[in-house]
């Protein structure tokens, strides 16, 4: 009994580092570097206090969820006066009420972080303590107009994943969303073909 558990219990540093990962790729797009917030957020604040403000608002006082135009500059980019990236105020009132519905879940980032693998990624190199069992093919995606993940936050991302750098695409930060949305599209389409 008691010691037949002990031997299933396994945590992550005996776990066979051999075994293959069973995924055909990985792909991030736009996505919050291993470091996390915290890293970027400063570097934020050190380039602007005002874009700083903007995205502390909006993620951390909820503002996204019911100002248009916060919610427009952080996810979607466009400004209704001109153009609108292709979401209508319409379209932002939709993506809000989503948001809503989404921060009823909540997450104890600190005991997430304390858990997360880029804990332990190679200090020299970025690279994730995985990246020897990752598939061959691996792609991360930067918006040249994210206004919430840096280029910094996907320079780091795609060198935890072992690559040289990321793919960057002109797009805001929702890359799958509005007039642009190909410009995401091709450039998985492309890595995706490349197999």
């Amino acid at each position: 009994g008691e010691d037949n558990n002990n031997n299933n219990n396994n945590n992550d540093d005996t776990i066979d580092r051999r075994r293959n990962i069973n995924l055909a790729g990985v792909a991030l797009a736009c996505s919050v570097p291993p470091s996390g917030n915290g890293p970027m957020t400063m570097r934020f604040l050190r380039r602007s206090i005002r874009d700083s403000w903007k995205i502390t608002a909006g993620f951390v006082l909820k503002r996204a969820i019911t100002d248009k135009s916060n919610c427009r500059d952080l996810f979607f980019g466009g400004t209704t006066e001109d153009d609108d990236n292709g979401i209508s105020d319409e379209d932002v009132e939709r993506y809000q009420s989503y948001f809503e519905r989404d921060t009823v879940a909540t997450i104890d980032l600190g005991d997430l972080a304390k858990r997360l693998p880029s804990a332990k990624a190679d200090v020299r190199s970025g690279k994730a303590p995985f990246c020897d069992r990752l598939p061959s093919k691996s792609l991360v995606i930067a918006a040249r107009g994210d206004f919430v993940v840096d280029e910094e936050g996907s320079r780091e991302s795609a060198a935890y994943l072992n690559l040289e750098s990321p793919v960057f695409v002109d797009s805001p930060h929702d890359v799958m969303l509005g007039k642009k949305w190909k410009n995401g599209a091709d450039a998985i389409l492309e890595w995706v073909q490349s197999w």
